[in-house]
């Protein structure tokens, strides 16, 4: 809560000087103001999508010319108000960029850039070939009197986009931003809709951009299409927020300013050359600095993203109940002989290989099935088809007596069935506990609840003694026994666990065996993957052992593992008994 409320200072003090200035400076000085604070509205503008959500675009300034260009025509043809032209450009933007977002946001990394680049040319050439926005030549805007007015306008909505990212920064949405970013399969595995969370970033940054456009419209009193679609606008605010720290939500700010300043006075020593020394000067910072100046340690510490949740972590403990959340809403009755899951002929073909033919899989509530295998024997293929991340090529998969099909793998999570993966996908710059909250969050409508929730998960799991580092800093046992946690914060009434003791400790080992009772009293239905046998055998009803995408055993633990056919396809020689 300080920082917070020193954040808002902040923004309160920078507001308040900008208005000062544009009420009372030459108008050199309040020019320059409305170019900086529309920088900082189109640097924070695109952070939202390019650093927030991760998908670095070359084409936002396309919004900026579809705001400047709405605006310019509904004050000319509507004869509307300034302030009504400016919101309908926004919401036209915001709208336009729903459905281009379902579109463009299926692209990645350089295959996005260029898409957003093409949309932004597009729109430039439609433009110049219109008769109502004057083609080429452009149209005269009615101008505000002085540059007071827009100066101010502008300062207020660069203080409401830096507002509304300190907003999204400490929010569930803002969250899910961020797991997003770092693994768009774990996310969608932590029950976050990414396709969802990424076009209401996308149309946030696109309402953002169009704003700057229509009260810069405003301002110049003139609008063409070499100037609405500039590619240097484009350019310079990527440079901004590289400058300034990508992801964070002040480095746009700073960035922004520092910019926006130096280009003008490059612009007024060197005209020619401005562009190329910018560059040049940018370069040299994102050599010396990557992460721009939110990586200086005078920065570092603020403009940090704030870790969510935090104040459940400084509550006693004898304020949180100390066993898991109850999963009586989602997992079934224990005492229901009816399977959880059931595979029927599950077939899997990649062109001409084979993954899987024909398996039949059953799980029962409460109830701890190992399947092992060697390698390429189709067990992970299995949990990508359970967990709607592939599509089976034939046969069928019923999960509570309802068949799967076409199921989003974020509606699965959220409906009771969680999984880890083979090799951890964590969330680099989510901490231990934000990691937990992120899942927590997808079965928890409130926030009070999820926080809590995700609390008794790391009690239980023995992780709040890390709640508060990142993933890189765990050792891979914990680090799996975090993956783990993630998975039982959904509370499942099925869990699918990948190889997911592997690494792990003697003591760690005994902690996932004591968790994962716990889970199966509940009711959880429990399906393990594992190399390390004795890490499974030991709590497992049952194992079922694939090869080449068959079923060649299955039974009590211990009879499988000494079957003749399982040591000879598996394990290559004969072990004693497990008990």
């Amino acid at each position: 809560m300080k920082r917070l409320a020193a954040e808002g200072i902040a923004l309160a003090a920078l507001t308040g000087i900008g208005l000062a200035i544009a009420a009372n400076a030459n108008a050199y000085v309040v020019q320059l103001l409305f170019s900086t604070a529309l920088a900082v509205t189109l640097a924070v503008g695109w952070n939202l999508i390019g650093g927030m959500a991760g998908y670095v675009s070359f084409g936002q300034v396309a919004f900026f010319g579809l705001g400047a260009y709405a605006a310019a025509l509904a004050m000319l043809t509507l004869a509307l108000p300034w302030p009504l032209a400016t919101l309908g450009a926004i919401l036209l933007a915001m709208v336009s960029a729903w459905p281009l977002g379902r579109i463009m946001l299926r692209l990645s990394g350089i295959f996005f850039a260029l898409g957003m680049f093409g949309l932004a040319r597009v729109l430039q050439i439609i433009v110049n070939t219109l008769a109502i926005t004057g083609g080429p030549m452009g149209t005269s805007v009615p101008a505000a009197e002085g540059p007071a007015a827009t100066a101010k306008a502008m300062v207020v909505l660069a203080a409401g986009a830096i507002a509304l990212t300190m907003a999204i920064s400490r929010s569930r949405f803002g969250l899910r931003l961020a797991a997003l970013r770092d693994d768009a399969i774990a996310a969608a595995a932590a029950g976050v809709d990414t396709a969802r969370v990424k076009v209401i970033a996308f149309c946030l940054s696109a309402g953002l951009a169009a704003a700057g456009g229509a009260v810069y419209a405003r301002n110049v009193g003139y609008i063409d299409p070499n100037s609405a679609f500039a590619g240097t606008i484009e350019l310079q605010t990527v440079l901004m927020v590289l400058a300034g720290g990508i992801g964070t939500v002040w480095g746009p700010v700073l960035g922004g300013i520092l910019i926006s300043l130096l280009s003008t006075a490059l612009w007024a020593s060197f005209p020619t050359e401005q562009q190329i020394i910018l560059g040049v000067l940018v370069l040299l910072l994102a050599v010396a600095m990557p992460g721009g100046l939110a990586s200086l340690p005078m920065f570092r510490s603020w403009l940090r993203r704030p870790m969510l949740g935090a104040e459940a972590l400084r509550a006693p403990a004898s304020l949180v109940p100390a066993a898991f959340v109850s999963a009586a809403n989602n997992a079934p009755d224990c005492h229901d002989a009816r399977p959880v899951l059931e595979c029927r002929g599950l077939g899997k073909r990649f062109g001409g290989v084979v993954a899987l033919a024909g398996i039949d899989i059953a799980v029962r509530p409460g109830e701890i099935l190992a399947v092992i295998g060697p390698n390429g024997a189709g067990k992970s293929t299995l949990f990508d088809m359970i967990s709607a991340f592939s599509a089976p090529s034939r046969g069928e998969i019923r999960f509570r007596g309802h068949a799967l099909a076409r199921a989003a793998p974020h509606r699965l999570a959220r409906h009771g069935i969680a999984r880890t993966f083979q090799t951890s996908r964590l969330f680099p710059s989510l901490s231990v506990f934000e990691t937990v909250l992120l899942a927590a969050a997808s079965r928890h409508h409130r926030w009070e609840s999820a926080v809590r929730s995700a609390r008794v998960i790391l009690d239980a799991t023995e992780l709040t003694a890390d709640a508060e580092r990142f993933p890189d800093s765990l050792p891979p046992g914990r680090q799996r026994l975090l993956e783990i946690a993630r998975a039982l914060a959904l509370e499942p009434a099925l869990l699918l666990l990948d190889e997911a003791m592997a690494g792990m400790t003697a003591a760690e080992i005994a902690r996932v065996h004591a968790a994962l009772r716990a889970a199966t009293e509940r009711g959880t239905a429990i399906i393990a993957i594992e190399h390390v046998l004795p890490a499974i055998a030991p709590i497992a009803a049952r194992a079922q052992v694939l090869d080449n995408g068959q079923t060649i055993a299955e039974g009590p633990p211990a009879d499988v593992l000494g079957d003749p056919v399982v040591i000879e396809a598996y394990l290559g020689t004969e072990i004693g008994t497990v008990s």
